[in-house]
C-alpha cells in the first residue's frame, strides 16, 4: 500500500513539474527538487560597503534551493522522507531552520504525502518564513559570514542542512549572473515583433539593445551592421528606433556579423576614431605609417613604433631648433610633380588587389575629412591615379558608376539604390542615375520603376 502511495506521488510530481524543477531517481525511490523562490516585482539586494555606502540591484530570480530526498519503505504513514538541503545564498542556520520546518510539515499531515506541499512552501513562503525582506542586505567582503557554515556546532539543529562557504562579493556576483541568465531564458521564450521587418520572431532569434531594450530580429540588425561595415559608417552603429542612440558592444557586433567582418569593423572603428581626433597624424615612414599623438603646441612628433622624430608640417626629419620653411596650409595641396618627387614620405599601398579595392572604397565613399587623411597617408596623386590604374578596367566597369554630377567613380556594395556622393554631396539613383531632391529623395523610388 505504501509503495503504491509513493509511486503515485512521484508520478504526480513528474506530471506537474518539468525536469528543471523535479527529477525522479532511476535507481531508488526518491529524487531531486530544485525550487526557485518567487520574488516580488520590486525585490532588491543591497551590497553594503565601507562608510555606510551601498549599491542597490534589482533581482527577479534567485538560484534554486535543492532538496535531495529519498522515500523510505515506511513513508508516508510512519516515516518522513530522508532529505538534505543545499543553497548557495542561505546560511547553515537558515537551512537548518527550513529543514526543521519541512519535517514538522510532514508530522502535521498525520502520515500523508508531503512533497507537493514542500515544493509550494519553498516557492511561495520561504522568504517570509526566514525572513528575507526587500531590500536584502548582503555584507561586503569584510563580513564573510554570509553563506558560511556556523562555527558553533551546538547551534545547528540538523546536520543534513548544508550551505556553501562564500564571501559577500562572490555571492552577489553569483546572484546577478544567475538573474541575468534567467532573464535571457525568459526573453528567448517570448515572441517579439521586429521593428524593421515587422515579423513575429521568438526571442532566441532576436537581438535586444541593452540600454533602451528595443528588440529587432537578428537577421535585420546583422544586415544593417554589414551594410554599415561595407560603407565604413561604423561610428553610426546605433539602435534603428527613431531618436534612440543606444549602441551595441563590440562583442555583440562580433556575434551578429561573424569574426571576418568584425575584424574589418574593428579596424574601421579604430581608424575612424583616430580620424576624428585633431591631435593625431601618421608616421611618414613608408615602412611604419602608425598613428602618432601630437603634443599641444609642438611642431614635431615622435613615432612610438619606430622612434622616428619628424616635423608635422613637411613630414621630414625634425629640424631641431630651426623653423620649418614650408607653409602648413599648402602641405596637403602639393602639385602632382611635388607629390611624385616626395612620394617616399607616404605609406605604401597594399600588395593585394583586395587591399587596393578596400582603400578605393574607403576614399570614394568617405567624408571630406576622411579623404583628406587618406591623401595625407597615401598621397593624393596615388589615390586618384595609381589606385585607379591598379584596378582593372573590367573591375571598375563592373563595380562602379560615375556620379551624374561630378563623374567620380562610386562603388556600391550593399544597401538600397539611393546613393550619396561624398565628393559633391548629391543624392542619385543607382539604377537610372537621376539626381534626387535633397528633401525627399525616396519619392523617386515610389513614383518610378526603380526599385529600392
Amino acid at each position: 500500500m505504501m509503495e503504491t502511495a509513493q509511486e503515485d506521488e512521484l508520478l504526480a510530481m513528474e506530471s506537474i513539474f518539468g525536469p528543471a524543477e523535479f527529477r525522479r531517481s532511476k535507481t531508488y525511490s526518491g529524487g531531486v527538487m530544485q525550487v526557485c523562490p518567487e520574488l516580488s516585482s520590486e525585490f532588491k539586494v543591497i551590497k553594503k560597503g565601507r562608510r555606510e555606502r551601498h549599491t542597490e540591484y534589482d533581482l527577479q530570480h534567485l538560484p534554486p534551493l535543492v532538496v535531495d530526498f529519498e522515500l523510505p519503505a515506511t513513508y508516508p504513514s510512519q516515516s518522513s522522507p530522508v532529505f538534505t538541503l543545499s543553497c548557495q545564498w542561505l546560511s547553515h542556520k537558515q537551512l537548518s531552520k527550513v529543514h526543521k520546518h519541512l519535517y514538522e510539515m510532514w508530522q502535521e499531515t498525520g502520515g500523508g504525502v508531503v512533497l507537493f506541499s514542500w515544493f509550494q512552501f519553498l516557492r511561495e513562503e520561504l522568504l517570509s518564513f526566514l525572513p528575507i525582506p526587500s531590500p536584502w542586505e548582503i555584507p561586503s567582503t569584510e563580513h564573510p559570514e554570509l553563506g558560511a557554515s556556523s562555527p558553533d556546532t551546538n547551534d545547528v539543529s540538523d546536520p543534513q542542512a548544508a550551505a556553501a562557504s562564500t564571501t559577500g562579493t562572490d555571492l552577489l556576483r553569483s546572484l546577478l549572473d544567475h538573474n541575468q541568465k534567467m532573464l535571457q531564458r525568459v526573453f528567448e521564450d517570448q515572441v517579439f515583433e521586429c521593428g524593421i521587418c515587422f515579423l513575429g520572431k521568438p526571442g532566441s532569434e532576436c537581438y535586444r539593445f541593452q540600454h533602451c531594450q528595443h528588440v529587432f530580429c537578428k537577421d535585420c540588425i546583422a544586415n544593417l551592421f554589414r551594410i554599415g561595415i561595407g560603407e565604413g559608417s561604423v561610428l553610426q552603429f546605433s539602435c534603428p528606433n527613431s531618436g534612440c542612440d543606444s549602441v551595441p558592444s563590440p562583442s555583440e557586433v562580433k556575434e551578429l556579423v561573424g569574426s571576418e567582418l568584425f575584424s574589418r569593423y574593428d579596424q574601421l572603428l579604430l581608424q575612424k576614431t583616430l580620424d576624428c581626433l585633431a591631435g593625431v597624424v601618421y608616421c611618414p615612414r613608408p615602412s611604419c605609417s602608425c598613428p602618432v599623438a601630437l603634443e599641444p603646441g609642438d611642431s614635431w612628433a615622435l613615432c612610438a613604433s619606430c622612434a622616428f622624430a619628424f616635423c608635422t608640417t613637411c613630414r621630414e626629419a625634425t629640424h631641431g631648433v630651426d623653423k620649418c620653411t614650408q607653409d602648413p596650409k599648402r602641405r596637403t595641396d602639393k602639385p602632382a610633380s611635388d607629390q611624385a618627387a616626395s612620394s617616399s614620405q607616404y605609406a605604401p599601398l597594399p600588395k593585394t588587389l583586395e587591399g587596393v579595392q578596400d582603400i578605393w572604397h574607403d576614399y570614394s565613399t568617405g567624408t571630406r575629412l576622411r579623404r583628406r587623411l587618406l591623401e595625407e597617408r597615401y598621397g593624393k596623386k596615388v589615390l586618384l591615379s595609381d589606385v585607379t590604374n591598379a584596378l582593372s578596367g573590367q573591375w571598375i566597369e563592373k563595380n562602379t558608376q560615375e556620379c551624374p554630377s561630378c563623374s567620380v567613380n562610386i562603388e556600391k556594395t550593399e544597401g538600397c539604390n539611393n546613393m550619396w556622393c561624398a565628393a559633391c554631396h548629391i543624392s542619385f539613383c543607382w539604377r537610372c542615375l537621376a539626381i534626387l531632391p535633397k528633401n525627399n529623395p525616396y519619392d523617386h523610388f515610389r513614383e518610378s520603376l526603380c526599385s529600392m
